[in-house]
């Protein structure tokens, strides 16, 4: 395979991984809409971090990984279901609390990246969708550690490109929002962080058909 074909893949899939309505992209919408474009693409900034040091792991230390995740699987989902909840009632809260970009309190930047990188760690299937990818690479299509490289680059490069379109086209839309619009937004978001952490909870799936899931995007 080319490296033009290995870029071309690695796009589609850093699209798609990106449009697969996760509570990422959530955070994405609802962080450009009430606290602007720019903290928007620091919670991208920390989803990158996140999924570098997942595609890390996933190539140097795939074996070790696949034997060990299952082992904390139900840890790693109360955890996660904990987290969604607390951010989820967050939302909600602050929903009937609308306000300006002017009258915010300004946050610390490392809250947003740090709000990034968290949100793709509480999940588990970030981790096994990566896994998933490696192992099909590696196995199915014979891919060099050069060839690797220039895939994951691929998809970091699409996938930080789509989530920077999502906060730029987010944050325009503002001025076309009324407060109502806003204060609902936040409860809705708020309800799918919830949904979120109780599907991650209760969906106590097998690593190894999740994995093939993965791979079947690339399919």
């Amino acid at each position: 395979m080319s490296a033009l074909q290995i870029i071309i893949q690695g796009t589609i899939t850093g699209a798609v991984l990106t449009l697969s309505f996760g509570a990422g992209f959530f955070a994405l919408v609802q962080t450009s809409i009430t606290r602007g474009y720019k903290k928007g693409l620091l919670i991208a900034s920390g989803a990158i971090i996140c999924d570098s040091l997942f595609i890390f792991i996933s190539i140097f230390a795939t074996s070790f990984i696949s034997e060990e995740l299952p082992k904390y699987a139900d840890t790693i989902r109360l955890l996660a279901l904990i987290a969604f909840l607390v951010l989820g009632i967050y939302s909600i809260s602050k929903s009937g609390k609308v306000k300006s970009n002017t009258d915010q309190a300004p946050k610390p930047n490392y809250l947003y990246v740090s709000k990034g990188i968290i949100l793709n760690i509480l999940n588990p299937l970030v981790l096994v969708t990566w896994l998933g990818i490696t192992l099909f690479l590696e196995s199915n299509l014979k891919y060099s550690s050069l060839d690797l490289f220039i895939f994951f680059l691929s998809v970091l490069v699409a996938t930080f490109g789509s989530q920077t379109a999502i906060c730029y086209f987010s944050h325009k839309i503002k001025n076309y929002l009324s407060p109502i619009f806003i204060h609902r937004m936040n409860i809705t978001i708020g309800i799918l962080f919830i949904i979120v952490g109780l599907v991650i909870y209760f969906n106590a799936g097998n690593a190894e058909v999740d994995m093939e899931q993965a791979k079947d995007l690339l399919n």
